[in-house]
């Protein structure tokens, strides 16, 4: 039998998606596993034999995709997230058992078995809702009882990353890792909190190093002069994503925003330290990393939006400012020895 399981969003939602592969294949050792997500995620998810990993083009018009997967010959498709173009090719292309999220009308009609699920409840972890839709699954009530998320490594990755380390004389939980953007998806601390907080660490005999992926270069030379002392982990380093993982892995902490770093430093049992807002469906419940050792903030106000941000007009604006840097560091410190 061929298994496709599609999430073709952003990094974080690949990784929380990965628990569903590690299922599947225990679960169905005899079958084939395909994973349809963007190229960009594929450094950490070369499984080789267990998985094969399909690469998705966001531009693809839904009658190619519905050719790729129709060549694919698949008999069951678990879609984790029903999106309209991915869906629809998946039942165009006449797989005949299609397994989803049943959140929509039109999920009604795409699907042929899946789970009611109403993820902006937020009632269980993003990962648990993915695990749902293989078998029932009971919301953990710690830490320490949530899916870990499966990436995978190579030499190739490891000799990268200690290459990196040794020409930034960084040992190995020697050094505390802040990744300060977003890439829109998450509200973020302000800068200026942000750039304090790797000054504070430094002053209390922390090495920080400031990572970065594509199209935060900006980010990353900002930070670098508002906290000289910073060792960059940026694109021009020539790690990838996969180095990046294994550099993640030799840190004794990352402090994110609760966006796809984070979960890439949890996936390799990095300590972190997790940066949320207060909106209910980006809330640590569904969005937390997969990992024991950690420590989360959000600010501590009533926020009145369930959905977006209403910026200024809200009487709690800027709440993300409410981060106290000192409080971090105690947290931090705590979390990473």
């Amino acid at each position: 039998m061929r298994i496709l399981v599609t999430r073709t969003d952003r990094l974080g939602d690949v990784i929380l998606a990965t628990p569903v592969l590690a299922k599947l294949r225990q679960s169905n050792p005899d079958d084939e596993i395909l994973f349809l997500c963007q190229a960009h995620w594929h450094p950490i998810l070369q499984y080789g034999a267990p998985i094969q990993v399909i690469p998705y083009d966001p531009e693809v018009t839904e009658g190619r995709l519905t050719e790729i997967i129709r060549r694919l010959k698949v008999d069951v498709a678990y879609i984790l997230k029903d999106e309209p173009k991915v869906s629809k090719a998946v039942k165009a292309a006449g797989v005949p058992v299609r397994v989803g999220p049943y959140s929509t009308l039109r999920s009604f009609f795409i699907f042929n078995e899946g789970k009611w699920q109403k993820r902006s409840r937020c009632r269980m972890h993003e990962a648990e809702y993915n695990l749902d839709l293989i078998a029932p699954v009971t919301p953990a009530t710690s830490p320490n009882d949530l899916p870990r998320a499966w990436v995978a490594t190579s030499d190739a990755a490891k000799l990268r990353a200690q290459q990196y380390l040794q020409k930034k004389k960084l040992a190995s939980r020697g050094f505390l890792v802040i990744h300060p953007g977003s890439s829109g998806s998450s509200r973020y601390v302000s800068p200026d909190k942000i750039h304090y907080l790797g000054q504070r660490l430094m002053q209390r005999g922390h090495r920080v190093v400031v990572s970065g992926g594509p199209g935060e270069t900006a980010i990353l030379e900002r930070f670098q002069q508002k906290a000289p002392g910073v060792i960059v982990l940026g694109p021009g380093d020539g790690l990838e994503l996969d180095g990046m993982a294994e550099v993640y892995r030799q840190a004794k902490g990352v402090i994110a925003h609760g966006t796809g770093p984070l979960h890439l430093a949890a996936a390799v049992e990095a300590p972190t330290f997790g940066i949320f807002p207060p909106l209910f469906v980006l809330s640590e419940q569904r969005w937390g990393p997969l990992v024991s050792r950690r420590s989360v903030w959000v600010p501590e106000v009533a926020c009145p939006e369930k959905y977006k941000c209403r910026g200024e007009s809200c009487a709690e604006f800027d709440c993300m400012n409410l981060f106290d840097v000192e409080k971090a560091v105690q947290e931090i410190e705590k979390v990473s020895l």
